[in-house]
């Protein structure tokens, strides 16, 4: 997946459509399945059979049902990756699997289902929950001037920021935010915050001081902090305090701020107590009847640029001591350190060398990669939230830092009740055992099916690893290719939420994002679609274009290259036109069910799977799929056994019968038309499976014969994220692309 903040940085950004409607059209690699109000209960394919009978029942067999195996054979559409630990200094290549004295590449049976769950319930509208973490976070709006001409920034995004500035403030109401210092007990392992101390410059504790650029370039010029001048930070999205030249030497420095007799203001900032104390001397004897003026010892912490227009360094003063602090929950701080939250950026701005004393800091990797870490010795600044009893409930680095939108998981906002399945934490999740069983519970087991102690069951499909036997599976001429895989995060932008009419296009600022309260809907399952280009031929070699496009880089072999960085990788991916081959079992199934699970690994293609080379549908697997890696053609051969025949047989064939495509067929109209009758009015023919809402969106991201075209599932550059766009619905952009013709 392409680090956005990276393709800005590239010259001339992502490819912009020609035909793109209105100014803020979208493209992703990925679309929405739209969310049904409620799951598909399990019991709408078990017909005449009680679920008790069926859930509990892997241990014989249950009159009525099927058991059998499918056997699969997977094709690979384009290269594809599915990811193993990296070895250090190595090229990764896709997963092996060892096989006498080779090791064949292979889908791991987990990956495969995986990915067959996950199509069963975006059929289905089977629970669902959060992706990453259990709290979602988002940046602080900051404040802008709607009106104002002196910008960089577009109309719609002053408008879109300025609303959501107002709307976080409003929402904002009660909580006190504060400065101060974070710190690590050695006494007893734990984490606490402590205030910065009042000062004749501020009302209360808690407020830090802000220091004009401009003093601070008249303090360098008049003491030597070994810092010859202090520019404006560049106005583009690549500053980062830390790392610039002359900045990086003042962050996290102790000074000693002067402020004058009479003034509420910080007029200078020397090095050391002597020369400020002198300069308030020097310049205090005039000044009679006006207060004495003061020094206040302080870190000088300078944060990133917001929007463009910072002009103010911060100083937070120096505590007398850590007495009193405030205790910060350990869950906050796991989650804060998670690799969900620690950015790029985050990796780069605090170092594993930044403290605010002598020695190591001692901060802790943050996934395995250095950066980001907080200092387990020594003080951090942060800004951080008390609620109206003086817990604290968030904290950050900088002035804009990411806050948790509500005391709960703002995905229970998002999601209809009966969609949100239980979550790790929750009080009353073991009141929740025994609920609705939807389908892929049914079929794929879980650990809270029945209520009491025994509420697991069992899933009644396994799946096999798939295996390839090609003596050359990978990437042509030996090459290894240089990308970015990094975990998709959740943001603030609009894209995953339904927002209201006309919100894709013209100047509403009115954009629906996570912080807003009442009633906020998630706009559906996340799917990525196909990405490709004919032109890159067979086996896929990316040409110029890709590799700008997709923002990677083809090694050659032997190339001496410099190391990939903290975002990238170098991977070694399968190639296209490869054949994989696994098995698919399953135990006392019901036609319905059956047909759910050829439909899930079928989509819309014929019975017998249609062309593997060039099919209509397909899936997408493993790493890199925003790069358009891991599209595969799925043909099932459904093989179904008498078990009885086979226990009074010994014969190897026993028992065992091959589905003709018309067998196959009834099992897919038995689940579509279990389907129409739970979703759409006015009976139910199956035919009419193709109408349900999830079955189009489903058939929409799976279409590699008539897929999008290339530009239209770009990734966006930073630039584009901040004119604030809004993702159209997957039938909307098939209908604008024309719904059919290759890319």
């Amino acid at each position: 997946m392409v680090n956005p903040r990276e393709a800005a940085a590239r010259p001339g950004g992502a490819p912009v459509p020609a035909h793109r409607e209105g100014r803020f059209h979208a493209t992703a690699p990925y679309g929405l399945v739209r969310l049904a109000d409620t799951p598909m209960p399990a019991s709408d394919l078990h017909g005449e059979h009680s679920a008790d009978e069926l859930l509990r029942g892997h241990d014989r067999t249950v009159p009525g049902t099927r058991s059998g195996w499918i056997d699969l054979t997977l094709t690979t559409l384009t290269p594809t990756f599915v990811g193993q630990t990296p070895e250090r200094g190595r090229a990764s290549a896709s997963l092996r699997f060892p096989h006498g004295d080779r090791r064949l590449p292979a889908l791991p049976g987990s990956t495969l289902r995986g990915l067959v769950r996950n199509t069963v319930r975006m059929l289905t509208g089977g629970e669902t929950g959060p992706v990453n973490t259990p709290m979602l976070f988002f940046r602080a709006p900051v404040r802008i001037d709607p009106d104002s001409t002196d910008s960089a920034l577009s109309t719609r995004a002053r408008q879109v920021m300025a609303q959501q500035h107002s709307h976080y403030r409003r929402r904002r109401a009660g909580l006190r935010t504060r400065q101060g210092f974070l710190f690590h007990s050695r006494a007893d392992g734990h984490w606490y915050v402590v205030e910065v101390p009042a000062t004749a410059l501020s009302d209360e504790p808690g407020q830090a001081l802000k220091v004009p650029f401009a003093v601070l370039r008249e303090s360098l010029r008049t003491w030597d902090f070994g810092v010859e001048d202090f520019p404006d930070p560049p106005r583009n999205n690549t500053y980062v305090p830390t790392t610039h030249e002359q900045h990086g030497r003042l962050q996290y420095r102790w000074v000693h701020a002067v402020h004058l007799p009479g003034e509420r203001r910080v007029a200078a900032v020397a090095p050391t107590a002597e020369e400020a104390r002198a300069h308030l001397d020097a310049r205090a004897a005039s000044a009679r009847d006006l207060g004495r003026g003061g020094v206040v010892h302080a870190l000088l912490v300078l944060t990133g640029v917001a929007a463009g227009e910072r002009r103010n360094a911060y100083l937070f003063p120096r505590p007398p001591d850590l007495g009193g602090g405030l205790r910060v929950p350990d869950a906050m701080v796991e989650l804060f350190e998670s690799a969900e939250q620690v950015t790029g950026y985050q990796r780069a701005a605090f170092p594993d060398t930044l403290g605010t004393g002598p020695g190591d800091p001692v901060r802790e990797p943050v996934a395995g990669a250095g950066g980001g870490g907080l200092p387990r010795r020594g003080l951090e600044p942060v800004w951080f939230d008390l609620d109206p009893s003086g817990a604290v409930v968030s904290f950050g680095r900088s002035g804009g830092y990411r806050i948790a939108v509500g005391d709960d998981n703002p995905i229970r906002r998002a999601l209809p009740a009966p969609v949100l399945g239980p979550q790790h934490g929750d009080p009353d999740r073991a009141a929740l055992a025994g609920r609705t069983v939807d389908v892929c519970r049914a079929l794929f087991g879980d650990t809270d099916t029945f209520p009491g102690e025994a509420g697991a069951s069992k899933g009644r499909v396994s799946f096999g690893s798939a295996l390839s036997t090609d003596p050359g599976p990978d990437y042509p001429d030996g090459a290894v290719l240089r990308v970015q895989l990094l975990s998709p995060q959740r943001g603030c932008f609009a894209n995953y939420l339904v927002q209201g009419p006309d919100a894709a296009s013209g100047e509403r600022p009115d954009i629906i994002t996570w912080s807003h309260e009442g009633r906020v809907r998630l706009g559906g399952y996340k799917a990525y679609l196909h990405r490709h280009r004919a032109e890159l031929g067979s086996p896929v070699r990316y040409d110029e274009r890709a590799r700008e496009e997709l923002g990677l880089a083809v090694l050659p072999p032997g190339a001496r290259a410099e190391p990939p960085r903290d975002t990238q990788r170098d991977i070694v991916p399968l190639r296209d036109g490869l054949t994989f081959r696994s098995r698919v079992t399953f135990t006392n199934l019901t036609d319905g069910e059956l047909g759910v699970l050829l439909r899930a690994l079928l989509l819309d293609n014929p019975v017998d799977g249609g062309d593997p080379a060039d099919p209509e549908y397909a899936h997408k697997v493993g790493m890199g799929k925003s790069l358009g890696m891991g599209s595969v053609h799925l043909r099932p051969e459904l093989y179904l056994v008498d078990r009885r025949a086979r226990a009074l047989d010994p014969g190897p064939d026993a028992g065992v019968v091959r589905a003709d495509g018309h067998r196959v067929q009834g099992f897919l109209d038995a689940f579509g038309a279990a389907l129409v009758g739970r979703r759409l009015p006015g009976g139910s023919d199956p035919r009419r499976w193709r109408r349900v809402e999830q079955a189009v969106d489903v058939c929409l991201a799976g279409r590699w014969r008539g897929r999008l075209p290339w530009e239209e599932t770009a990734v966006m550059s930073l630039r584009e994220f901040a004119e604030y766009p809004v993702l159209p619905p997957l039938t909307r952009r098939f209908h604008d692309a024309g719904w059919s013709g290759r890319a």
